[in-house]
Order: C-alpha cells, then sequence, then structure tokens
C-alpha cells in the first residue's frame, strides 16, 4: 500500500479521544437486507476492526436501497457525514462522531461493488481522522483496491 495512504497514516495517529467515544464501528442494519449480505458485511467489519484501528467511533447505517441523494442531488454509492472538529487533535464530543450511510441492494449490485463503496466511505474516515479532507481532496483507487483484493483473499 502506498504509504501516503490514509488507511496506513490513521494507524500511528495520536489522538486525544475522550473515554465516552468507543474505538469501534457501531453498524445498524435495514431489515429488508438479506440475511446472508449482511453476513458478509458482519464479516468485513470484524477483518477491518481486526486489522486497522479506529480510534473513533464509525457510525453505519446500511439501507436497503440502490443509491442514495447526495445534497447536491446527484446519485452517490454512500454518504460520509463528518463534523469539523474544534480542536485537532483531541476528540471529546460525542456529536463529532462521524456517520456513513450505506445503501445495500444486491438486485443491480454485487457485493464486491457494495464492499468497494464501504471502503471508499472507511477511507474518507481515515482522511476526516488525518485531517486531510479539503477542497481538493480525492480517494485513491488503487488503496481502495488493495483493502478489496486483501479482505477477498483473506475471505478464500
Amino acid at each position: 500500500m502506498n504509504q501516503n495512504s490514509v488507511w496506513l497514516k490513521a494507524q500511528t495517529l495520536k489522538l486525544q479521544v475522550s473515554e465516552n467515544i468507543l474505538p469501534e464501528f457501531d453498524i445498524g442494519f435495514d431489515k429488508r437486507i438479506p440475511k446472508d449480505v449482511e453476513e458478509e458485511l458482519r464479516s468485513f467489519v470484524k477483518w477491518v476492526e481486526n486489522n486497522y484501528h479506529f480510534p473513533i467511533t464509525l457510525w453505519v447505517d446500511f439501507e436497503y436501497n440502490h443509491y442514495l441523494i447526495s445534497s447536491d442531488g446527484r446519485r452517490v454509492d454512500y454518504l460520509f457525514y463528518w463534523a469539523d472538529f474544534s480542536t485537532y487533535p483531541i476528540f471529546d464530543n460525542k456529536d463529532d462522531i462521524p456517520q456513513i450511510r450505506l445503501p445495500v441492494r444486491t438486485e443491480h449490485n454485487t457485493i464486491e461493488e457494495i464492499l468497494t463503496s464501504f471502503i471508499e466511505a472507511i477511507t474518507d474516515y481515515y482522511a476526516w481522522l488525518c485531517n486531510e479532507i479539503s477542497e481538493g481532496y480525492k480517494i485513491n483507487e488503487n488503496d481502495v483496491e488493495e483493502i478489496l483484493q486483501a479482505y477477498l483473499q483473506h475471505r478464500g
């Protein structure tokens, strides 16, 4: 993986985090998502948590949709909401915890496409942690593909 990858950078961050903010995913599933898809996404979350550090809770809502609509009216594969922190690198407000909304429908998207969107959203989380989200910020698609391939190899 590229040494400038936010996934790698975020593993070495020294942040001050309040003890009421847990280092984990907090996930929720729409009840209409098929159980096998939910199990695959839970497996991926477990793999990511076992291999990467999450210093601040990341809320993820898996929604039974084909896509989501961004604030500017575009169809998107995920939405990432974050708060601008008042002091960096101190995180002491639960209201600043970022959130991902991810559409999950397998009629038109493969599980790999859904995982790719999820990895892109997690990349945004790491970029946010590294204080790198700015006007010119772009996700490194090679990093996304490397994470996906590593998980698929682990999955077997």
